[in-house]
């Protein structure tokens, strides 16, 4: 007896035969083939890579090591001036604020606000101890506030000041929102 149905080969058969040899090839060749030469710098995202696939050999030295490290001790410290110095006419800096701190290794951050009443260039400086940071900027007729922002890091071997202070080349000039941000990174003192 005969079964009823088709025992020849179609060209659809053949084309969806080939079509899959030729997808499963592909997928093997690629993983096979690709490596990180082939990959472009930082297109490699979180979601690309399989959960706890990475191991520590594939990060940086030293990265999983912290734990082992002398715990870091820090602590904050600010000075803040709402309003002032106002009307100041162009010439030598004036300083704005100041912070004392006790001995250590700061890094440091310093904020101002500038208007003037001309057309003006304004200089600002943030100084601690021998280094001094400096900024520039542009002040408007019109009285607008433009913000100075400054930073550095130093380390006190004695108490020490840190300063704040700017001036102008034409107009009289105000300060506002002034502050000194100290943030003290020392050793764990056991």
């Amino acid at each position: 007896m005969r079964l009823k149905g088709r025992s020849a080969l179609s060209f659809t058969n053949v084309l969806v035969t080939i079509a899959l040899f030729a997808a499963l090839a592909g997928t093997s060749y690629a993983a096979l083939r690709v490596t990180g030469k082939n990959i472009k710098n930082n297109t490699v995202k979180s979601a690309d890579i399989k959960n706890r696939s990475l191991k520590k050999k594939d990060f940086g030295r030293g990265l999983f090591e912290s734990a082992k490290a002398t715990p870091l001790s820090s602590a904050a410290f600010e000075a803040d001036r709402d309003s002032g110095p106002t009307g100041v006419a162009p010439g030598d800096y004036v300083t704005i604020a100041t912070l004392n701190v006790q001995p250590g290794a700061y890094a440091i951050f310093a904020k101002t606000d500038l208007s003037s009443d001309a057309l003006d260039a304004s200089r600002c400086q943030l100084q601690a101890g021998s280094r001094v940071e400096q900024s520039a900027r542009g002040l408007r007729v019109n009285g607008t506030q433009e913000a100075q922002n400054l930073q550095l890091a130093q380390t006190f071997a004695g108490p020490g000041a840190i300063t704040i202070s700017c001036k102008t080349s034409d107009g009289h000039w105000t300060a506002t929102d002034t502050k000194i941000l100290a943030v003290k990174v020392d050793s764990e003192q056991g």
